[in-house]
C-alpha cells in the first residue's frame, strides 16, 4: 500500500520534487536516445557545420594574413621607416637628419619601356616594365635571392651565391622570370633601357620588399641607380617615386625620430611610412574582404538555422509517441523540454566541433593558395579568437532556431498516444521561450558587432537579412496560393505532384526561403560580373583609346603629335599636362583629421593626378557651378568631381589645399562635374585654372585612337622607338588586367554564394526528411489503391522538378533585380539582360532540387503496405 501511495505521489505533478525536473534526470533520458539520434540529425549537423566552418575559416585566414604582415613588417617595408615622394626627392635637410642617425638606402621606381634588339624577322619588341633602381646598401632588411647560369661554378658547397652588387655591376639588370617568358629573352642577352644597353645577368627569385598586389602593369626590372642616371629616363616631371629606407642605429630613438619626421613631413609632398603601414592598401583589402565574406558566411549560418529548425521539427514529429508515453508515466513538460534541449545541444556540439576543425585547418590549406599574391610567409597556426566567435555563433543560432519548435513539446498530451498524428501540435510557446529567443538574437547582434567592428553595418545586415527572409517567405506564400488556384491536371502523377506541393505542410515555403536565397545571390553575382566585363569590353572596343602615352616631356609634345600625324593621319589624339599632388586640407581642415571611411576616401590616401586647362572637358558634365572664363587670370580655382564633393560635404566656394612639388597651393571650388571613369579617357579628380602650374616641372599624358589595329601598332612602335623615355600602356592590357581582378573577385563571391547555396541545400534535405513520414504513408496508400511504383516515382519527379523550377524562377527574378539595381543605380551603366544565364540557373536549380528530392524520397518506396496495415488495425 505504501508503495502504491509513493508511486501515485510520484506521477502527480503537484507532488513532484525538483529532482524529478532536474537537468541530471533529463540528461539520463537524453543520453539513452542520443545513441540513435545522430543519423536523424545529420542534416542539422551538416547545416551547422557548414556555417560555423565558413565563419571560422574567414576569420582565421584573415588573421593569418595580418599576423604574416605584422611579423614581417620590417622586411616588407625594407627598414624601420621610409620617406617617399613623387617627381622630386625629399628635401636634403630632411634626408641629412635621417642619414645622421640611421643607415639608409635609396630606391627609385618608375615605369619604362624595355627595347629588345630586332630578331631575324627584323621586328623590334618593346615591353613595359616596372623599373626599380637601387643603391649598394639595398636591401637594408631581408635577403634578395638571385638565380643565374652565368655565375661561376661553385668550388664548394660553401661558395657564396651571386650577389646583387655583382649582378648590377656594369649596366647589369636583374629581371622577373615572367619577363623572360614574355619576351623570349635569356640570361646574358642585352636590351635597350633609355639611352643605355643593359645585360640581363640574373633572374629575381625573391624580392623582400615586393609590394603586395593582385595586379601589375609589367614585370620587374631591377638596375642600379647609376644605370638609371645613365639611361636618361630620370627627367623633371616624370612619374618617378623616390624612396629612402632607414634602419636606426639606436633603436631606442626610433619613436623619437619618426615623431619628429611626421611633424616635418605633415602637409608636404613627402610621405612617412612606418612598419604599422608596411602593407598599405593590402591591409584595407583584407579588412574589406573579411567583412564581406563574414557577412556572407553569417547569411549561410542563418540559412543553416532554418535547417536546424526543420531538423528539430522532424525529430520531434518522429518522437511524438515517445513524448506522449513519457507524459503518461508522469513526466512534466519541463522535463521533456530539457530532455530534447540537451539532445539538440549535444548534436549542436558535434556540428560546431566539426565546423571548428574545418575552420582550424583552413590556414594550413590556404597558405599555398595565397602564395602567389602575398609575398610574406604565412605561418599556419590555430587562431583562438575567430574560432571562439564562430563557435558562439553556432551555439546562439542553434538556440534561436531550436527553442521555438522545442516549445511545442508542451502541447503533446498523453491522450495523443491513442491518436494518429502526422504533425506536432502548435501554439504560443510562452513568455520564457520568447524572451530566450530575444536574448539569443541580441547575442547574435553582439557577435556580429564583434566580428565586423561596425554597429551600423551589423544592425543593417541583421535587419536586411530579416527583411529578405520575410519577403522571400511572402513570395513563397503567394506562389503557393497561386498554385492552389490552378486546375488539377488529368495526368495522375502530375496531379499527385501538384497536390503534394499545395497541401498543408508543403515544403515550398522553406525551399524558396533557403535554397532560393542562395540561388538569388548566385544569379546576382554572375549577372553583375557579366555586365561589368561586357561594359569593359564594349568600351574598350568602342570609345576607349588604343594607347596611353605617359612621361612625355614638354619639349616633346609637339614632335610627338607630328610623329603620330605622320604615321596615322586619321588618329584621334587627346593630350593634357599632368602633375601629381597630395591633398593636405579640405576647407581648412587638415587631411589627417578628416574621416577617410567614405567612398571617396582614396582621394586623401595618396598622391592624386591633376591638370589645368582654360576650357571645360569635352565630356565633362558640370553638375554645380560654372566653368571659369577662358582668359581667367585670378586666384587658383578648382573643378572637382561631384562624388568627392558630396562625400566630404564640400560646396561651391569651399577650399582644397594641395601640396605640389613641396609647395602648398589652395584653390577655391568653382564647380563640380560628373566623371565617367569607365570611359578609359583621361580623367582627373582635380582640374585647376591655368596660370599657376605651367612653369612647374611636369609631363604630358596623351591617348591615341586609330581606326585599325595595324595603325595603332605602328604608332606605338614609332613613338617608343623615337622617344626612349615615353612609356606606352595598352588599354587592352589594362582591360585584361581589370578583367582578371573582376574574375578573381567574382570567383571569391561565387564561392561564398556557393556556401549560402549549400546551406540552402541542407534545408532542402531537411524538408525532405521532415516529410518522410507523410511520404511513407502516401506511398503505402497509393500502393494499396493499385498505383504502380513508376507512377509514384513520376509523381515525385514532377513534384521536385516543379519545386526546383519555381524556386529558380523566384531566384532569377530577385537576383536579376539586385543585379539591375547595382549596375543601373550604383554604377550608372546600361544593364545587359542575359537570358541564357537566367535559363541555365533555372535548370541548375531545378536539376539539383529534383535529384536531391528524389534521393531523399526514394527510401519511402522500400516500405511494404502489410506491416503498416497491421499496425493501424
Amino acid at each position: 500500500m505504501k508503495a502504491e501511495t509513493k508511486t501515485a505521489e510520484t506521477i502527480r505533478p503537484e507532488h513532484k520534487s525538483e529532482a524529478n525536473d532536474s537537468w541530471s534526470l533529463a540528461w539520463q533520458f537524453a543520453r539513452c536516445e542520443l545513441r540513435h539520434s545522430v543519423m536523424r540529425f545529420r542534416i542539422f549537423l551538416a547545416a551547422l557545420m557548414l556555417g560555423v566552418a565558413a565563419i571560422g575559416a574567414v576569420g582565421s585566414v584573415a588573421q593569418s594574413m595580418r599576423s604574416g604582415i605584422t611579423d614581417n613588417a620590417r622586411t616588407l617595408l625594407g627598414g624601420d621607416f621610409e620617406l617617399s615622394s613623387l617627381h622630386v626627392p625629399p628635401e636634403k635637410e630632411l634626408l641629412a637628419e635621417v642619414m645622421a642617425a640611421a643607415d639608409t638606402s635609396k630606391i627609385i621606381q618608375m615605369r619604362a619601356m624595355l627595347g629588345i634588339e630586332p630578331g631575324a624577322d627584323g621586328e623590334a619588341l618593346r615591353k613595359l616594365v616596372e623599373l626599380k633602381a637601387v643603391d649598394e646598401a639595398y636591401p637594408l632588411v631581408g635577403q634578395i635571392a638571385l638565380s643565374s647560369p652565368l655565375s661561376p661554378p661553385l668550388s664548394s658547397p660553401l661558395s657564396p651565391p651571386l650577389s646583387l652588387a655583382a649582378a648590377l655591376d656594369g649596366f647589369g639588370a636583374v629581371v622577373d622570370p615572367a619577363l623572360l617568358r614574355a619576351t623570349g629573352l635569356s640570361i646574358g642577352d642585352t636590351a635597350r633601357l633609355g639611352e643605355v644597353s643593359v645585360t640581363l645577368t640574373a633572374t629575381l627569385e625573391e624580392e623582400p620588399d615586393q609590394a603586395i598586389s593582385f595586379v601589375s602593369f609589367g614585370p620587374r626590372l631591377m638596375v642600379s641607380t647609376d644605370t638609371l642616371t645613365a639611361s636618361g629616363l630620370q627627367q623633371e616631371g616624370a612619374f618617378i617615386t623616390y624612396r629612402y629606407r632607414a634602419v636606426m642605429r639606436d633603436q631606442a630613438r626610433l619613436d623619437e625620430m619618426t615623431d619628429k619626421l611626421a611633424k616635418a613631413a605633415e602637409n608636404t609632398h613627402v610621405r612617412l611610412r612606418k612598419t604599422d603601414a608596411a602593407a598599405g592598401g593590402f591591409e584595407r583589402f583584407i579588412e574589406r574582404a573579411e567583412l564581406f565574406l563574414m557577412l556572407v558566411s553569417l547569411t549561410a549560418l542563418l540559412i543553416g538555422g532554418l535547417g536546424v529548425s526543420g531538423a528539430v521539427r522532424a525529430w520531434l514529429q518522429s518522437r511524438m509517441t515517445v513524448i506522449a508515453t513519457l507524459k503518461c508515466v508522469g513526466a512534466t513538460s519541463r522535463l521533456i523540454f530539457r530532455v530534447y534541449m540537451l539532445q539538440v545541444l549535444a548534436m549542436a556540439g558535434l556540428g560546431i566541433a566539426a565546423g571548428l576543425v574545418l575552420a582550424g585547418v583552413t590556414p594550413f590549406v590556404t597558405a599555398e593558395l595565397f602564395a602567389d599574391y602575398v609575398n610574406v610567409p604565412l605561418e599556419p597556426t590555430l587562431y583562438p579568437r575567430p574560432l571562439i566567435i564562430a563557435g558562439a555563433f553556432g551555439l546562439l543560432t542553434t538556440l534561436v532556431f531550436a527553442l521555438w519548435p522545442l516549445s511545442r513539446t508542451q502541447f503533446i498530451r498523453a491522450a495523443h498516444l491513442f491518436r494518429t498524428l502526422t504533425e506536432t501540435p502548435s501554439g504560443w510557446p510562452g513568455k520564457r521561450v520568447v524572451l530566450a529567443v530575444a536574448v539569443n538574437c541580441a547575442g547574435l547582434l553582439g557577435l556580429a558587432l564583434l566580428a565586423t567592428g561596425n554597429i551600423i553595418l551589423s544592425l543593417s545586415f541583421l535587419a536586411g537579412t530579416a527583411v529578405s527572409l520575410v519577403l522571400l517567405s511572402g513570395l513563397g506564400e503567394a506562389v503557393l496560393r497561386g498554385l492552389r488556384l490552378v486546375r488539377p491536371p488529368r495526368y495522375i502523377p502530375a496531379r499527385l505532384a501538384l497536390s503534394a506541393i499545395t497541401r498543408q505542410g508543403s515544403p515550398l515555403r522553406s525551399i524558396i526561403l533557403a535554397f532560393g536565397l542562395g540561388l538569388s545571390v548566385l544569379v546576382a553575382v554572375t549577372s553583375s560580373q557579366h555586365n561589368l566585363i561586357s561594359q569593359l569590353n564594349g568600351r574598350a572596343d568602342g570609345e576607349a583609346p588604343d594607347w596611353f602615352f605617359i612621361d612625355i616631356q614638354p619639349d616633346q609634345i609637339d614632335p610627338f603629335l607630328s610623329l603620330v600625324a605622320k604615321e596615322a593621319p586619321a588618329t584621334t589624339v587627346e593630350k593634357t599636362p599632368m602633375l601629381r599632388g597630395r591633398v593636405t586640407a579640405l576647407n581648412g581642415v587638415p587631411a589627417s583629421q578628416i574621416d577617410k571611411d567614405v567612398e571617396s576616401g582614396w582621394v586623401l590616401r595618396g598622391d592624386r593626378a591633376l591638370t589645368w586647362q582654360a576650357l571645360p572637358p569635352e565630356d565633362g558634365n558640370i553638375v554645380k557651378g560654372d566653368w571659369w572664363p577662358a582668359d581667367y587670370a585670378g586666384p587658383p580655382l578648382l573643378s572637382v568631381t561631384d562624388e568627392m564633393a558630396d562625400d566630404f560635404g564640400l560646396s561651391l566656394g569651399d577650399t582644397v589645399s594641395l601640396n605640389i612639388l613641396g609647395r602648398e597651393i589652395t584653390g577655391t571650388i568653382a564647380n563640380t562635374r560628373e566623371v565617367a571613369w569607365e570611359s578609359f579617357r583621361i580623367n582627373f579628380v582635380f582640374i585647376m585654372s591655368p596660370g599657376l602650374l605651367e612653369g612647374a616641372p611636369h609631363s604630358w599624358i596623351a591617348t591615341t585612337k586609330s581606326g585599325s589595329e595595324e595603325a595603332a601598332s605602328d604608332i606605338e612602335r614609332a613613338v617608343t622607338s623615337s622617344f626612349s623615355n615615353i612609356s606606352a600602356l595598352s588599354v587592352k592590357q589594362a582591360v585584361s588586367t581589370v578583367e582578371k581582378v573582376l574574375d578573381l573577385l567574382g570567383k571569391a563571391i561565387q564561392l561564398t554564394a556557393g556556401v549560402t547555396l549549400l546551406s540552402g541545400l541542407a534545408v532542402l534535405a531537411g524538408s525532405v526528411a521532415t516529410s518522410e513520414a507523410q511520404r511513407i504513408s502516401d506511398s503505402i496508400i497509393l500502393k494499396v489503391l493499385g498505383a504502380r511504383r513508376l507512377d509514384i516515382i513520376l509523381s515525385w519527379l514532377f513534384e521536385y522538378a516543379l519545386l526546383g523550377i519555381l524556386t529558380a524562377l523566384v531566384a532569377s527574378v530577385i537576383g536579376t533585380a539586385v543585379s539591375w539595381s547595382l549596375i543601373v543605380l550604383f554604377i550608372k551603366a546600361e544593364f545587359i539582360f542575359n537570358l541564357p544565364l537566367i535559363i541555365s540557373t533555372a535548370f541548375i536549380g531545378a536539376g539539383v532540387t529534383t535529384i536531391l528530392g528524389l534521393i531523399g524520397a526514394m527510401r519511402s518506396l522500400s516500405f511494404r503496405p502489410a506491416p503498416f496495415l497491421r499496425e493501424t488495425v
